[in-house]
């Protein structure tokens, strides 16, 4: 019974508490989310754009991930130029990129990240694409900034070098597959050729494709090549990054979060004042 009586005093006296001081706990929460909605709308703005790409780097280095393209390499290359907008090393970060200073300091975020599929038992698997997020404070250089991370693929020594080796070697083997395909015609045009060249296998497939007659299983190695050869660039944009006018500003997350400590604010200003009116009572 006594238990019950001290709850139901307690649970009075923060209710009596609260009317007490409502005016105080009110204005001080209210005016702490004013300042931060004011704060955020006189603050500069920054711009939120995503882009979608792929990269022949995996290609280039021979590395494949369940005959997928592991975009490891291209992600972190991304990912790095975000440590220099960290430390605002605003220098560096246009060396890169191939722009002024200036223009590299309105980054304000940039980062990469791969794209899985699910299958139907929502198991994630890698895909040859990736994600990259872009945040900049002037609009007007998503574009400009796009063709900077282009440049930064393209120039990087490391890249050019394998991109060298990898179509030089691609243009090897397209020349030893045509003359392996202009040695099957001759052989196919001999009156007294005993080959069957529909059932006889001359190159070990993984594709899916069951092809028998091994000109067009050879014709076919070969397109797949050149069209590796001239599409897999260091890095290319699936879909651009979108030329966004809408503002990024982050007033509800701020707005709750300031709100909340100007509450927590109110109540401690609200005790310590009745602690102080208290204390004076019983001076008097």
């Amino acid at each position: 019974m006594n238990k019950e009586l001290s709850l139901e005093k307690l649970f009075s006296d923060i209710i009596l508490f609260f009317i007490r001081n409502k005016f105080l706990i009110i204005s001080i929460t209210v005016i702490g989310v004013i300042s931060v909605i004011l704060f955020q709308k006189f603050k500069p703005a920054y711009f939120s754009t995503t882009a979608i790409a792929t990269s022949g780097i995996a290609a280039y280095e021979r590395f494949e991930d369940d005959d997928i393209l592991n975009q490891r390499t291209a992600i972190n290359m991304i990912n790095n130029l975000q440590l220099d907008v960290k430390k605002e090393d605003y220098e560096a970060l246009s060396s890169k990129l191939n722009i002024t200073t200036e223009e590299a300091s309105q980054i304000k975020y940039i980062e990469a990240e791969q794209i899985f599929r699910e299958d139907k038992d929502e198991k994630k698997h890698n895909t040859p694409k990736f994600l990259v997020n872009l945040l900049v404070r002037d609009n007007s250089l998503i574009i400009t900034i796009q063709n900077g991370i282009m440049s930064y693929f393209n120039t990087n020594d490391y890249v050019g070098t394998y991109s060298v080796i990898y179509k030089s070697t691609n243009n090897a083997i397209v020349n030893s597959i045509d003359k392996e395909i202009s040695e099957l015609r001759e052989l196919r045009n001999q009156a007294n050729s005993t080959i069957d060249l529909s059932t006889n296998t001359i190159l070990s497939s993984r594709d899916e494709m069951d092809i028998q007659n091994q000109i067009v299983d050879l014709t076919h190695k070969k397109s797949v090549i050149i069209t590796n050869n001239e599409m897999l660039k260091p890095l290319t944009f699936v879909e651009n990054f979108t030329q966004t006018t809408v503002e990024e500003r982050e007033v509800v997350i701020w707005g709750t979060a300031i709100g909340f400590l100007s509450f927590i604010l109110s109540i401690i200003i609200a005790i310590i004042r009745e602690v102080k009116q208290q204390a004076l009572k019983k001076t008097k």
